[in-house]
């Protein structure tokens, strides 16, 4: 019964997902995994209870596979969720590549130790020549990765408060508590089933309060928005200390991309662009889409050069999206920098940025022109 109302949760939860939103990010594909794994598990241990004791042609062979299906799936459903989270506060691509080896560390241990159980060691579970599942020692290794995960994304949530990148306190208890609870009914009282629906309960929680997280979320380029970055510079004094950049981008010829792919096609320009800056900021970098074809990158404790880096990886991530001639448009820049200084607010430090970013605008058209000409 649990199972099944895990089965119909997860199912409700994504068809509702995909027709209420724009367009499919990183992000959502992590959150749209964390809900497949949950539904493949909670099916996978209906079917091991189904075949438990029962003794038919391969009744066993699917013992084995459905319960190696469910170990697998719950530490998945860890790693997934710390992806998640990382990815959610910081939205930065060079972050979790670089934190990848480290947070898959648990997951990897337990995917091996399920495999060597495949070859009958025993380690995990064993199914006995009456095809009766029994918990093993090695079981305990999920339950320890758990906790771990659990708790490596409460630290990452509060970490992010002191480094004032989470202004708005992402909802790491409604996944936690939930799952929590359903794992140590689970280890404690042998036979009962109640994580597979406590983590839909989870899931359906944070997706209610992320509607609100959305807030400061632009839908279509998947960055923070400019409410965000407002908020940001408001709260400049928890970054006291530390050096704050700032690179304003203004896409060049946008209105030709609307006006000869049409809107949709403008649209993902935008979304592109996000991507591209996902993928090019350094780690702690912010990416902010501040108004219509403006963006923003926020750089925290980094000196000028840095910041010149940045600009070139964007500009060298935007060259390959053009070589590549994956869309029918092509997309560049026109960026300019400014520091946060130490007697300057907010409206000084976009002012520079934008005074900037406008003198480059200005070389690209005095450019452009002078090309038409020559030809």
């Amino acid at each position: 019964m649990a199972n099944g109302l895990t089965v119909l949760m997860m199912w409700f939860l994504l068809l509702c997902r995909r027709k209420n939103r724009e367009s499919l990010h990183v992000g959502d594909k992590i959150y749209d995994g964390m809900a497949i794994v949950n539904l493949l598990g909670a099916l996978s241990e209906t079917i091991a209870f189904l075949v438990d004791g029962k003794q038919f042609i391969g009744s066993r062979q699917i013992n084995y596979v459905s319960n190696s299906i469910c170990f697998i799936g719950t530490v998945s459903i860890g790693l997934l969720w710390c992806l998640y989270v990382e990815l959610r506060i910081y939205r930065n691509y060079k972050r979790i590549f670089k934190k990848a080896r480290f947070v898959m560390f648990p997951w990897v241990v337990e995917v091996i130790m399920v495999l060597c159980n495949l070859l009958g060691t025993g380690i995990m579970f064993k199914i006995s020549e009456g095809n009766i599942y029994q918990r093993a020692a090695g079981a305990i290794v999920g339950y320890i990765s758990l906790i771990i995960y659990f708790a490596y994304s409460i630290y990452l949530v509060h970490q992010s408060k002191k480094q004032g990148m989470n202004l708005n306190f992402f909802p790491v208890i409604y996944f936690v508590g939930p799952c929590f609870a359903g794992v140590l009914i689970q280890f404690l009282f042998y036979g009962i089933t109640s994580s597979w629906v406590l983590v839909a309960v989870a899931l359906i929680f944070v997706q209610m309060q992320s509607y609100a997280e959305n807030l400061y979320m632009d839908e279509l380029s998947g960055l923070y928005n400019r409410r965000y970055l407002n908020a940001v510079l408001t709260e400049r004094k928890i970054t006291i200390g530390k050096s704050l950049y700032g690179i304003m981008m203004d896409v060049n010829d946008f209105k030709y991309i609307n006006d000869n792919f049409g809107h949709s096609m403008g649209d993902k320009a935008i979304c592109t662009l996000g991507n591209i800056l996902l993928r090019s900021i350094p780690d702690g970098g912010i990416a902010i889409r501040y108004a219509g074809d403006e963006f923003i990158v926020l750089l925290s404790g980094v000196d000028t050069e840095r910041v010149l880096a940045t600009m070139d990886e964007i500009n060298h991530n935007l060259s390959q999206f053009n070589e590549s001639k994956i869309e029918p448009f092509t997309l560049s820049v026109s960026m300019g920098y400014a520091e946060f200084g130490a007697g300057d607010d907010t409206e000084a430090f976009l002012m520079h940025m934008d005074e900037k970013m406008y003198e480059e605008k200005r070389k690209y058209h005095l450019l452009k022109k002078s090309n038409s000409s020559r030809q």
